[in-house]
Order: C-alpha cells, then sequence, then structure tokens
C-alpha cells in the first residue's frame, strides 16, 4: 500500500474512534508533527518517508483504542 493511502486510512480510523491526530501519536509515542510531514498536502508537496515500525505503532496504538472504547460501550450497555 502506497504512504499516502495509509496515512488516510490512520486518518480515518481515528476519526472513526473519535480521537485525534495528536492523541493517537502521543499514544503511539511519535511526535505530531512527524504525523503531518508524512502527509502530502498544498503546504508538503514532497512529504517524508514513514518508517514501517512508525507505522505499525500507530496501527497498535488505533488497536488499543478501539478496545478500548468497545469496552466502554460495553459497560454503558450492561449499566443501562
Amino acid at each position: 500500500m502506497e504512504q499516502q493511502q495509509i496515512i488516510r486510512e490512520i486518518e480515518h480510523r481515528a476519526w472513526e474512534e473519535r480521537v485525534s491526530i495528536s492523541f493517537l501519536c502521543q499514544r503511539a509515542g511519535i511526535h505530531p508533527t512527524t504525523f503531518w510531514k508524512w502527509k502530502k498536502s498544498a503546504r508538503n508537496t514532497n512529504p517524508g518517508g514513514a518508517s514501517l515500525t512508525s507505522l505499525n505503532k500507530l496501527y497498535d496504538a488505533l488497536d488499543q483504542i478501539a478496545a478500548e472504547n468497545k469496552r466502554r460501550r460495553t459497560r454503558k450497555a450492561v449499566a443501562a
């Protein structure tokens, strides 16, 4: 998969889990500025390359957040 596709997927998953990219990066141990340097935009037409290790950290953090959100939703449903 191409880097920009991966970045878009990470952004989409973060949006689905209702977390900011800054929070996600903090959980993954990656500086948010680094994430934005990887993303191609009008201001950043030549993005830096993201390492596989860093991308895996972001995916792992997303998985952890998703699991926490699922547990939270389950508790609310049981309490209701």
